[in-house]
């Protein structure tokens, strides 16, 4: 099944370079990356890696107050994390090896910093789809004669804008929903619902620990101003990420580009890697970067769509791929096997 997922994701990647580079005016490509402006892309390097280090904050709240650790020693791990998520095929793995990093160094267990990990993606879950739902509302109106191909597939912006509708609407239901999970009864009445499900005893049980493990990790968060942080972090943390992006579109002729336009983009492309494909996410990236160009009207050029998305790929994968591997064959870290993640999980599930 994982060898499947692989191949899969393989797939995926090569379906989206044959999309993303057909018909292209390769002059025009050249051009469009040769005229970035230096200036505008080392802002673009300072503010995104500005936000790894607001996510080291975040990360450093999370763990437990008797088991603390200083935001400056999780930098490192965070850049272990990424890099083995750039290049091994299991997105998953990354987060195991910031763990084991942490759990190693730290003596906090693995366990528990696997936990915090989780905590954090529910996190950036939460308020990715709440800067969605606050970006759409700020945004021009989808251009009903927009259309992007893809396979023989057209998608028109009058086949989006209702789609959208209809996704802001289950996202304020999705997060109303968790903070209803946050009360026991209504959880135990989800998971008999779940158990009716015709599903396999894996997928109940994975199920359960999924909902067990966002209903831990909330209430390992006490203090209420503790949590206020949190989540003032995770917000700001994406909001780097947009004017990252922003600040990148400076760089380009051409492009204008609002601060809600550019967190509705950073949504956009955060969604297509979240599809299966190839590691460092090659092809669906840029594929999602050139969508959302269309669906945001940022820019017409397809060239200049593509100029982008890989100047912005290359932003985010090269120092951190570099500096991560380093930073893992310092601490002589090995790659766990599926055993030992299975332990892992295992252990933040009891």
């Amino acid at each position: 099944m994982k060898k499947l997922a692989v191949y899969l994701g393989l797939l995926v990647s090569l379906l989206s370079c044959i999309w993303v580079f057909q018909n292209l005016d390769w002059k025009a490509l050249w051009r469009a990356l040769s005229e970035v402006h230096p200036f505008w892309l080392l802002v673009t390097v300072i503010v995104f890696y500005a936000g790894i280090y607001v996510r080291a904050l975040r990360w450093s709240l999370l763990f437990p107050e008797d088991k603390p650790v200083a935001s400056n020693h999780l930098f490192k791990p965070i850049m272990v994390g990424f890099a083995f998520n750039n290049v091994l095929p299991s997105g998953r793995v990354g987060e195991f090896m910031r763990a084991i990093y942490v759990g190693k160094k730290e003596k906090t267990g693995v366990p528990i910093a696997f936990g915090t990990i989780v905590t954090e993606r529910v996190f950036d879950g939460v308020t990715l789809i709440a800067l969605f739902i606050v970006s759409m509302a700020f945004i021009p109106p989808i251009d009903p004669g927009m259309s992007v191909e893809f396979g023989g597939f057209v998608i028109r912006g009058s086949m989006l804008a209702p789609l959208i509708q209809k996704v802001v609407v289950g996202s304020i239901i999705m997060i109303c929903g968790l903070g209803l999970l946050m009360f026991r009864k209504l959880r135990i009445k989800l998971l008999k619902f779940v158990r009716k499900i015709p599903i396999s005893e894996s997928m109940h049980q994975s199920i359960e620990d999924g909902l067990e493990g966002i209903v831990r990790g909330f209430q390992a968060i006490k203090q209420p101003r503790r949590f206020l942080w949190i989540t003032f972090y995770s917000v700001l943390t994406w909001v780097i990420n947009a004017i990252a992006a922003q600040t990148l579109g400076w760089g380009f002729d051409g492009i204008t580009m609002t601060l809600m336009q550019a967190i509705a983009l950073v949504v956009i492309e955060s969604l297509a890697v979240m599809i299966p494909a190839a590691p460092g996410y090659w092809g669906i990236y840029e594929a999602g970067m050139i969508f959302g160009f269309a669906v945001l009207n940022l820019h017409p050029s397809r060239e200049v769509a593509l100029a982008y998305a890989l100047v912005m790929h290359l932003i985010f994968f090269l120092p951190t791929t570099v500096l991560g591997l380093w930073y893992a064959g310092a601490a002589s870290l090995k790659t766990p096997s599926d055993k030992t993640m299975e332990s892992i999980e295992h252990g933040v599930a009891k």
